[in-house]
C-alpha cells in the first residue's frame, strides 16, 4: 500500500475553507485533489483482500478530509476493510492459530465509527434534495455480522480499563440490536441489551462521568439480577448531577424496593436528620421498622429522635428495645448510658438546693442518682468489653459512673487510660 500513502501526501498541498468563494484555480485545484482522494479510495477497495490492514491505514487521512468525507462511498469501503482485519484476526482464533487481539478489538471500536459515518452520509440529499441510499444492505449484513463482536470488544476494553471505549463499545451494540430489531432481521433483544446497558453504567461509574451513567441505565433495570446494582447506580448520579429532588425521590423508590440496600434508606435517613426534618425522619423510621422490624438500625432511629428533643423517656424505651433487636448494638448502648446520666444531672439540678440539714431528702436524692448510675454502669461496661478501642464511647462516662459509685480504684485506672491516651 505505499503507492496510496504516496498518491495521498501529494495532494494535500492547499486546504480550502467552507463558504469562501473559491477562483477559477482554486476550484481547479479542489477537482484535483477530490479526484486524488477518491484514487487512493479506489485502491484501497482495490487492495482490500490482499492488505487490508495498508488499505485501512491508507485511509485514514482521507476520513478525516472535508473534502471527501461526506461521501458514503469512502466510508464504505474504510468498513469493508476493517471488516476484512476482523473476518482474519477472527478466522485465525477459530483455527487456533495465533492473533491479535489489540488490532482485532481496536479494528471493532473503529468499524463501529465507519459504520454510524456510512448510514449517515448514505441519507444525505442529493443536489435536488433526494435520498437514494446505496450501502442498506451493505450496512444491514455489517451490523448482523459484528452485533457479538461490538459486545465481545466491550469487555475486552472493560477488561483493560479503557472505559470511554467499552462504553462506545456497549452502545455500539445496543444501537445495533435496535437497528437489527427495527428492520426485522432479530427479534428485540432483551437478555443482552440490559447486560450491555448495566456495563455502561459501570463505565461511567469508573469514569465518575454520571452523565454517562444515566444515558442508558434504565435498560439495565430489566435484568432482574442487575437492577439493584443499577438502580443505585442511577441513584448516586443523580445526586451527583446535583438534582436533589430526583435524588430523594429514588432514595425513597429504593427504600422500598431493595430494603437489603442500605443505602437508600440511611441516605434518607442522614438527608432528613441534617436539614432538621424530624416528622420526616419519624414517619420514615415507622415505615421501615413495619418493613423490617428486626433491624436494629430502624429501631434506634426511633430513639434518636425523641433523644435529640431532649425525650429521655422515650429514648430510653426504643434504645431498650433496639438493645432488644441486637443486644450489643454499640451506639444503643453508648446513648441509653448516655440518657441515663443526663436523667442523673438533671435531678441534680432540680434538687440542688435541698438543704444540708434535710438527711432524709439527701439520703432520697443520692438512692435515685445511684439508681441512674448503676442502669448506666453495666452498659459502659459491656461497651468496654465488645470494643475497648473505642473509647470516645464510654471512656468518659464510665469514669463519671464510677466516681459517683465512689468506685475510686476504677476511676483510678480509667483516669490512668485516659492519660495515656491523651500522650500518643
Amino acid at each position: 500500500m505505499k503507492k496510496l500513502v504516496l498518491s495521498l501526501a501529494m495532494v494535500l498541498g492547499a486546504t480550502f475553507a467552507f463558504g469562501q468563494e473559491l477562483s477559477k484555480e482554486e476550484l481547479k485545484e479542489q477537482k484535483r485533489q477530490i479526484k486524488a482522494l477518491m484514487s487512493v479510495v479506489n485502491d484501497a477497495e482495490a487492495n482490500l483482500q490482499a492488505d487490508p490492514v495498508g488499505a485501512a491505514n491508507a485511509l485514514r487521512p482521507v476520513l478525516v478530509n472535508s473534502l471527501v468525507n461526506k461521501d458514503a462511498y469512502v466510508w464504505y469501503v474504510s468498513a469493508s476493510a476493517k471488516q476484512a482485519v476482523i473476518a482474519n484476526e477472527n478466522n485465525k482464533r477459530v483455527e487456533g492459530a495465533s492473533f491479535n487481539e489489540e488490532l482485532l478489538y481496536s479494528y471493532t471500536y473503529d468499524l463501529g465509527k465507519d459504520l454510524a459515518m456510512c448510514e449517515e452520509c448514505d441519507v444525505i440529499p442529493d443536489a435536488k434534495g433526494r435520498v437514494k441510499p446505496r450501502y442498506a444492505e451493505f450496512l444491514k449484513m455489517s451490523y448482523m455480522q459484528q452485533y457479538g463482536q461490538f459486545y465481545n470488544a466491550g469487555a475486552y476494553y472493560y477488561g483493560n480499563e479503557e472505559y470511554n471505549k467499552a462504553y462506545d463499545l456497549f452502545k455500539m451494540f445496543i444501537d445495533t440490536a435496535d437497528k437489527l430489531y427495527q428492520l426485522d432481521v432479530m427479534p428485540k433483544d432483551t437478555t443482552n441489551v440490559p447486560v450491555a446497558a448495566y456495563n455502561m453504567a459501570l463505565c461511567g461509574m469508573q469514569l465518575e462521568d454520571y452523565a454517562k451513567v444515566l444515558t442508558h441505565v434504565d435498560m439495565a433495570l430489566a435484568n432482574q439480577q442487575m437492577a439493584p446494582s443499577a438502580f443505585r447506580y442511577k441513584t448516586v448520579a443523580t445526586i451527583e448531577l446535583g438534582d436533589t429532588a430526583a435524588w430523594l425521590e429514588l432514595c425513597k423508590e429504593g427504600t422500598a424496593l431493595y430494603a437489603d440496600d442500605a443505602y437508600f434508606s440511611q441516605s434518607l435517613i442522614q438527608y432528613y436528620d441534617s436539614h432538621g426534618e424530624k416528622e420526616k425522619l419519624n414517619a420514615l423510621a415507622d415505615d421501615l421498622i413495619a418493613n423490617d422490624p428486626n433491624n436494629p438500625l430502624f429501631v434506634y432511629l426511633k430513639a434518636y429522635i425523641p433523644h435529640q428533643q431532649e425525650d429521655l423517656d422515650t429514648a430510653i424505651e426504643w434504645y431498650n428495645k433496639t438493645l432488644e433487636v441486637d443486644p450489643n448494638y454499640e451506639n444503643a448502648l453508648s446513648n441509653l448510658a448516655r440518657c441515663y446520666l443526663q436523667k442523673a444531672y438533671l435531678y441534680s439540678v432540680e434538687n440542688s438546693s435541698t438543704k444540708l440539714s434535710d438527711k432524709k431528702k439527701i439520703a432520697k436524692d443520692k438512692e435515685v442518682l445511684n439508681g441512674y448510675y448503676n442502669q448506666a454502669l453495666p452498659l459502659l461496661e459491656r461497651l468496654r468489653n465488645n470494643c475497648p478501642e473505642k473509647t470516645e464511647l464510654w471512656l468518659t462516662n464510665l469514669i463519671n459512673c464510677y466516681y459517683n459509685l465512689n468506685m475510686d480504684a476504677k476511676v483510678k485506672e480509667l483516669e490512668k487510660l485516659q492519660e495515656s491516651l491523651m500522650e500518643e
